[in-house]
């Protein structure tokens, strides 16, 4: 039985842990597993993002994997959708005691990454901070709890940086007070602690979380291996995903650049190409995905696709026409198309297009391999 989340916030349980531009709702999520889905099946997300697909599916005892390309995304994902036992929240509350016993200093050797324009971005006294909790989550040996710490490390980067916000990739000087760091970090860890103990919730299934390329990651599994995809796949040209989170990239340890390079519609790489090139561009690259994705379906098996248009060179690129035109050499029948004005639903992380007509668009795909 699919539990109905329709009358809950969309933050609910884990939901609420980290933020992620353009996600969908876990009730949307939610809505079309009660529709079409039953416990014990097998659920994919090749584009996961903060991982509201996978929560649900695990919630609902449906078994699920997720697919990123940004290392994020993953961790996220990871974080919230693993399974943790008393034992494991100890450990995390033994690392809030341990910050509060610091009382505002910093182990000496606590090193303080160098990246690019790193003064820009952050304040000394914050790097101090942020490098003794990084020390702290690097010393965890509990890959769980690991997730855990990093997902809310990663949660406060943007937040205590000089980052004009979430989505805004603009500097400005915020003046953070010595301690804004470690209170924050503990707010947050707490709070993830007080939601995991609530027992409100649990994890029933198995949930694999995977950082890469759809079109390489969906290799691994044979024919036929899913019931069910659900997925809000990148939008073209209008969110670059690594930028949003290109600070916590540099914290974390990880590289923006195989991101900013294969992210399909960034962007980055669509913004100075021709409309016709860029379109062209991104069919290519999502008929490879769905191609990859009808494979691994079940024969007949539903695709559930949650994309917003996108504008290249000043033309709006209507999404569900494009949708149709790519399951069509992929094996995909199309269902029906839901459409609403995307203004009404969303705010764009790109300015410039906030005003433009767009739609968002929820497409249901049927396997027809």
């Amino acid at each position: 039985m699919i539990i109905d989340n329709q009358n809950q916030k969309s933050v609910y349980y884990t939901h609420g842990f980290h933020p992620y531009p353009a996600k969908y709702t876990p009730q949307l999520v939610n809505k079309y597993f009660k529709l079409f889905c039953e416990s014990g099946w097998t659920i994919l997300d090749p584009f996961c993002g903060s991982g509201t697909a996978v929560v649900e599916g695990a919630l609902n005892g449906m078994n699920t994997v997720g697919i990123d390309l940004n290392p994020i995304a993953s961790l996220i994902s990871k974080a919230k959708s693993n399974r943790y036992n008393s034992a494991d929240l100890r450990l995390a509350e033994d690392i809030i005691w341990q910050l509060q016993a610091l009382n505002g200093s910093a182990p000496r050797n606590a090193v303080i990454p160098d990246f690019p324009n790193r003064n820009h971005w952050f304040q000394d006294n914050v790097c101090v901070e942020l490098a003794a909790i990084k020390q702290k989550i690097d010393e965890m040996k509990n890959d769980k709890v690991k997730d855990l710490l990093a997902c809310a490390f990663s949660k406060i980067i943007v937040q205590v940086s000089n980052q004009d916000s979430e989505v805004r990739y603009t500097a400005k000087n915020k003046n953070h007070p010595d301690g804004i760091v470690y209170d924050l970090f503990v707010q947050t860890l707490s709070n993830y602690i007080r939601v995991l103990k609530s027992g409100e919730y649990s994890i029933l299934s198995e949930t694999e979380i995977l950082n890469g390329d759809a079109r390489i990651e969906l290799r691994k599994f044979p024919d036929a291996y899913f019931d069910f995809v659900i997925t809000s796949p990148p939008y073209i040209n209008t969110f670059d995903y690594y930028l949003y989170h290109k600070l916590r990239m540099f914290w974390l340890g990880y590289d923006h650049r195989p991101v900013r390079a294969n992210e399909i519609g960034n962007h980055h790489r669509i913004d100075t190409k021709s409309f016709e090139t860029a379109k062209v561009e991104y069919i290519d690259s999502m008929v490879e995905v769905i191609r990859e994705i009808s494979r691994v379906s079940k024969p007949l098996s539903r695709f559930i696709m949650v994309i917003g248009d996108g504008i290249v060179d000043g033309i709006t690129i209507e999404m569900s026409g494009i949708i149709s035109a790519i399951a069509q050499q992929a094996h995909y029948e199309v269902e029906s198309v839901e459409s609403v004005n995307l203004w009404d639903i969303t705010r764009s992380f790109n300015k410039k297009f906030a005003n433009a007509p767009k739609k968002e668009h929820t497409i249901i795909l049927r396997n027809r391999k």
